[in-house]
């Protein structure tokens, strides 16, 4: 708690005021509240628009999507299908380091041993899943009832 407030809240209000001679009402409103409300907005948006404008290619039965353009704000953070259906991926996505900077952060860390024992879906499990419960399985059990 006592980090939060120093590193969060204390820090930044007083370092431009101290510093730069900036007014202690305009360090504590932008560096602190504007800051704080539009990293919780972002994270917000993440989970709104994440589990509702994308498109469903592991698992069309759950709400989260994979949305690009969030993806690609949050360096990584859109893949939420993918997320939701292998929640054990470090990665949280299939496409490894494509537009998804904490899993180059990781693995970046992994080569100097600071992170191990990532686990990852194989490539086989992921289109066998994909067949299971992925758009095509429900035009493939469309299909089957057909006859």
């Amino acid at each position: 708690m006592t980090s939060v407030l120093l590193l969060c809240f204390l820090m930044p209000t007083l370092v431009p005021w101290y510093l730069w001679s900036e007014t202690l009402w305009n360090s504590f409103f932008v560096c602190v509240m504007f800051r704080y409300i539009f990293a919780l907005n972002s994270t917000w948006l993440v989970n709104s628009a994440a589990h509702m404008w994308g498109y469903k290619p592991y698992d069309i039965n759950i709400a989260p999507v994979e949305n690009m353009p969030v993806a690609a704000l949050t360096l990584g953070e859109g893949y939420h299908n993918f997320h939701h259906t292998f929640p054990w991926d470090y990665s949280t996505s299939e496409w490894g380091w494509n537009i998804n900077l904490t899993t180059f952060i990781l693995d970046q860390l992994a080569k100097i041993g600071w992170v191990y024992d990532r686990r990852y879906a194989t490539r086989d499990l992921i289109e066998k899943r994909k067949a299971r419960t992925g758009p095509q399985a429900s035009t493939y059990i469309a299909h089957e009832h057909e006859y």
